[in-house]
């Protein structure tokens, strides 16, 4: 196990070039106090959990300190809310601080209320302490059923407050994640019109997380999408074996690698309750919990049109044409075993 300071931090979204990100620095919470620590989230990125008690730790996830090598960037994405298409998204209060390499592959460090970043645009660009809370909660609950989805490793309280329907203490919540590309990350450069830039976060999508594909050759893109859709497909069904509800199941929210991501508003409905809303801005209740299966098809298509310019049309039919296929397939395995 490693000390905090001896974590090698990688940067290979920065070979993106820019139009990818926004280098931005992390806002500080003052007189930070740590909150919660996740020993087993420092265990996959080989960090001794004793390093929570040190200074360095507390100032590392509060954000008033970097790790060597560290370089913060805020993401670029746009994305469709509630159906409605939306250019100007990206990371308004979260930063990459870099990836760590383990045994089991590259994780992203995020902080997320680390500040308005350039693309914050009228937010305040920080976090409330309920709301890291229950993403904690949440994301530690998803984990314990075997439901894939971004983990954190801690949450740090500040001094200052935020207005959240009443003030409360801020804080800072650090996510881990094999990546945070979304589907929306494509759909920004396909509205741009820039396919150059399409075809790079491909290329760096399929390197860093779907070697497998690579292997396809002049198909490599067709089979990097067909595996987003099974694996979007198997994460639906997953969420309605447990009774998993997210609430906020915009394109912008969608991992383009079949993680559950953004859970700030998910919830449970142990009942399976087919019109259950977590969101109270989702008053049309497009994505109760009956609703999710739909809604990740809908955004695999929205996916399929982005990523257009690089697969031909009868190739993103097929792997379309797959999904409820594979969605009932794993929701029966998901359910006949419980």
């Amino acid at each position: 196990m490693k000390q905090l300071a001896e974590l090698n931090l990688q940067q290979h979204f920065h070979d993106l070039g820019d139009g990818f990100y926004a280098g931005h620095q992390p806002q500080g919470l003052q007189q930070p106090e740590l909150v919660r620590a996740n020993p087993a989230v420092a265990q996959q990125l080989g960090l001794d959990p004793a390093e929570f008690d040190t200074d360095y730790f507390l100032q590392v996830f509060s954000g008033n300190a970097l790790l060597p090598g560290s370089r913060p960037l805020a993401q670029a994405y746009a994305g469709h809310q509630f159906g409605n298409f939306n250019p100007f998204l990206g990371d308004g209060r979260a930063v990459l601080l870099g990836e760590v390499e383990t045994p089991t592959g590259l994780f992203d460090i995020c902080l997320k209320g680390a500040g308005r970043t350039p693309y914050a645009r009228n937010a305040d660009g920080r976090a409330g302490l309920d709301e890291c809370l229950h993403e904690y909660a949440t994301s530690e609950r998803l984990a314990e059923l075997g439901v894939p989805a971004a983990r954190c490793l801690c949450v740090i309280k500040g001094q200052g407050l935020v207005y959240r329907q009443g003030f409360g203490p801020e804080a800072m919540l650090t996510r881990i994640a094999p990546s945070h590309v979304r589907f929306g990350s494509f759909e920004n450069f396909y509205y741009q019109r820039n396919t150059t830039a399409l075809r790079a976060l491909a290329d760096h999508v399929l390197s860093w997380h779907f070697p497998e594909c690579v292997d396809a050759g002049e198909t490599k893109y067709a089979a990097l999408f067909r595996e987003v859709v099974l694996r979007t497909a198997r994460l639906m069904a997953h969420w309605q074996a447990v009774g998993f509800v997210h609430g906020v199941m915009n394109t912008d929210n969608q991992s383009i690698l079949g993680l559950t991501l953004d859970v700030g508003l998910g919830g449970f409905t142990p009942e399976r309750d087919p019109d259950c809303v977590v969101n109270p801005a989702d008053e049309k209740g497009r994505y109760a919990f009956g609703q999710q299966p739909l809604a990740g098809l809908w955004n695999c298509n929205v996916l399929a049109r982005a990523l257009s310019p690089l697969i031909a049309a009868a190739e993103l039919r097929t792997a379309l044409q797959a999904y409820e296929p594979e969605y009932l397939r794993h929701y029966a395995a998901l359910t006949n075993n419980s």
